[in-house]
């Protein structure tokens, strides 16, 4: 089991928009509110927003990256210790 969840980060992990996506989370230490980050990816990859919000899915699904509702709002922030027991250094991303 642990290890097909880890051919499943990595899996989402191997996507350029995604490996983006993860840099932006890496770089907050807080949770990050869904609108700020889904427009942001979105102008720099130059996507559309549900195309933006498609990764996140998968980042999601993968146990990559954590996605809670507050209140109306998704935040996502990073899995660290997830990504660190499959050895992936969001810093070298």
């Amino acid at each position: 089991m642990e290890q097909k969840r880890t051919v499943e980060a990595l899996k989402a992990l191997a996507d350029e928009v995604r490996i983006g996506i993860v840099r932006k989370l890496a770089a907050s230490s807080e949770p990050v509110a869904g609108c700020d980050i889904v427009s942001s990816c979105a102008n720099l990859h130059k996507l559309s927003q549900p195309a933006v919000s498609h990764h996140f899915g998968k980042l999601v699904d993968a146990s990559v990256v954590r996605e809670e509702k507050r209140g109306t709002q998704k935040v996502y922030s990073l899995d660290a210790a997830f990504l660190d027991s499959i050895g992936v250094d969001v810093t070298k991303l």
